[in-house]
């Protein structure tokens, strides 16, 4: 009988997916596009981001995003690019907002929806603090409902074991 095999297939799934949004979570407080990468993702007003450009021929130039204005970039220490590190606007709205690198070859790349601004207060630099949105108890009856899916695929997995020599019937 091959029962155990597609649980154990099942079950693999299932971890599987439990696990990407954790590893989307701790791939870094950074995202990029190509050759622009922008880091924290997530901001709040008043609070700088850094932006890399990773290519040779982009040591100097700009980068500009309606959340900042246009700000120059520096050369990096090992030449492979630029930097800069512009604060987001006061008044700026909440949302996500694109960047645009010109570099000093007049070559222009736009990395859309590069960071999103929140409402709220950074924490230790992870990220806003929760002021709209996910609360303690939310976080507790998630991890409570991961839990429980992890321990009920264990039962039937471990349940499962050692009836592929049962014969049918």
């Amino acid at each position: 009988m091959r029962t155990p095999r597609a649980r154990t297939a099942a079950a693999a799934c299932v971890l599987l997916a439990l696990a990407a949004p954790s590893a989307a979570a701790n791939s870094g407080t950074g995202t990029g596009t190509g050759n622009i990468v922008v880091a924290p993702a997530v901001t709040t007003r008043d609070e700088p981001v850094t932006v890399t450009v990773h290519a040779a021929s982009c040591r100097t130039g700009s980068a500009s995003s309606p959340a900042f204005g246009e700000t120059p970039l520096t050369p990096q220490a090992d030449g492979a690019g630029g930097h800069a590190t512009p604060a987001v606007a006061r008044d700026v709205a909440p949302g996500s907002y694109d960047i645009t690198v010109t570099c000093e070859d007049g070559r222009s790349v736009t990395r859309t929806a590069a960071f999103t601004v929140v409402n709220g207060a950074v924490r230790g630099g992870d990220g806003p603090a929760p002021s709209e949105g996910t609360s303690t108890a939310d976080l507790v009856i998630g991890g409570l409902m991961v839990a429980s899916a992890l321990i009920g695929g264990g039962v039937l997995w471990l349940r499962g074991e050692g009836r592929e020599d049962r014969p049918a019937g």
